[in-house]
């Protein structure tokens, strides 16, 4: 076992973390399985239907750091506990919308406690934790964002597609009511530098400012890339000849390989930073690539899309434990920088997508993915400070 040697409590913390990381994104990814219910429902293109996951992003985006910073003198286990109860409100109100404006309204909600529960996810497991562990921590509690892959997204697509999307909503409302229970109960408060003034992340050496900033660029590229496909990953597969009936089960298969690639990420993540990034970049440009034209029919495009999947899930480890690592703030506003950043590139990829999709097709969608995921990985491959080729004991002495 990863864990074996740490106290009961702190694993019990670790596995209210990995549950709580996973109804935020199935909370933040449910549209993608959804997305055509919703359209057909309000009359509205799937392009514009995308636009339920741009203002879930754009929420996250413009708060996630704020809201870290403000509520940086609050109780950690409290700040989880609101934004678990916010995802229930999130999730009521998008499920009982009569408009598609609400459901865009509700989404919002949901996008505001992702900008916090999201930011202080990872510190939260680093403190959890011994140093040398932090970057098997954060896999470990990001493992529940591919779970949310292997079970939110296709679940929900499979409520939708049985009782409507609007089920899929109560189904999720009531899993987040669970949840906050489990943490109620569960999740031990932390002895974390929470409790004194705020911190910018420009207040600290000029150099690991620059290290995190690398990181966050990286980050928004690769994400952008990512969700510029992604968010519209059932009618790609559609398009490759995928009977309907079969998305659930394709969802459940890529995300599955999405636990793969975090897997093996894990191990690596705290001695090989490079080759781990940059191995996740290179398997998305092949997944991705995979899928240009129709050369691939209906199951084997699933293959690609399930290595393409792998190489992004193992990525998030990486840009995680980087940020935290360049030391440039405290943990909590670095794992906010890393959010906002992914949430940028969320939102970027789900309207831009959108666009390009209703204008020129996946004939242009999939190439132009393509390209902006070389120009992340590229990025990486240039950037040592940020992602170095091995670390050693003194890399990670502070980095929890």
């Amino acid at each position: 076992m990863l864990f074996r040697s740490l106290p009961g409590a702190s694993v019990a913390g670790l596995c209210a973390l990995f549950a709580s990381t996973f109804i935020a994104v199935t909370t933040e990814v449910a549209p993608v399985g959804l997305l055509i219910d919703v359209a057909h429902t309000f009359g509205i293109s799937e392009g514009h239907a995308g636009l339920a996951v741009s203002a879930y992003a754009l929420l996250v985006a413009l708060g996630a750091v704020p809201l870290t910073i403000v509520t940086a003198r609050m109780d950690r286990k409290l700040l989880m506990l609101l934004s678990l109860a916010a995802y229930v409100l999130s999730n009521l109100i998008s499920a009982m919308a009569p408009t598609f404006a609400l459901v865009c309204f509700g989404r919002a909600i949901g996008g505001a406690a992702h900008a916090l529960l999201m930011s202080i996810a990872a510190a939260y497991a680093a403190y959890l934790v011994p140093e040398k562990m932090t970057g098997r921590a954060i896999s470990f509690v990001w493992g529940g964002t591919s779970l949310g892959s292997v079970l939110g997204v296709p679940g929900a697509a499979a409520i939708g597609l049985s009782l409507g999307w609007r089920a899929a909503l109560y189904v999720m409302a009531g899993l987040a009511l669970l949840l906050t229970l489990f943490i109620a109960l569960y999740l031990p408060r932390v002895q974390a530098p929470v409790g004194g003034t705020p911190t910018l992340p420009s207040l600290r050496s000029r150099r690991a400012l620059h290290v995190l900033g690398v990181v966050v660029a990286v980050n928004i590229v690769l994400f952008f890339a990512h969700n510029l496909l992604y968010t519209y990953v059932s009618p790609l597969l559609l398009h490759h000849g995928l009977p309907e009936k079969y998305l659930s089960i394709a969802l459940v298969i890529t995300g599955g390989m999405s636990i793969v690639g975090l897997w093996c990420a894990g191990q690596v993540v705290d001695h090989k930073p490079s080759a781990g990034l940059v191995g996740g970049g290179l398997a998305m440009l092949l997944g991705m690539g995979l899928l240009y034209g129709q050369f691939l029919p209906g199951w084997l495009s699933v293959g690609a899309v399930g290595l393409w999947c792998a190489g992004y899930a193992g990525i998030i480890p990486f840009l995680m434990s980087g940020a935290i690592r360049a030391r440039a703030t405290s943990a909590d506003v670095a794992g906010a920088a890393i959010n906002g950043g992914s949430n940028v590139g969320i939102l970027l990829g789900s309207a831009v997508g959108g666009q390009l999709l209703t204008s020129c097709g996946f004939n242009v969608l999939v190439p132009a993915a393509v390209c902006i995921t070389l120009t992340g990985v590229v990025l990486a491959m240039c950037s040592p400070a940020a992602f170095p080729r091995t670390l050693h004991k003194e890399d990670t002495a502070h980095s929890g």
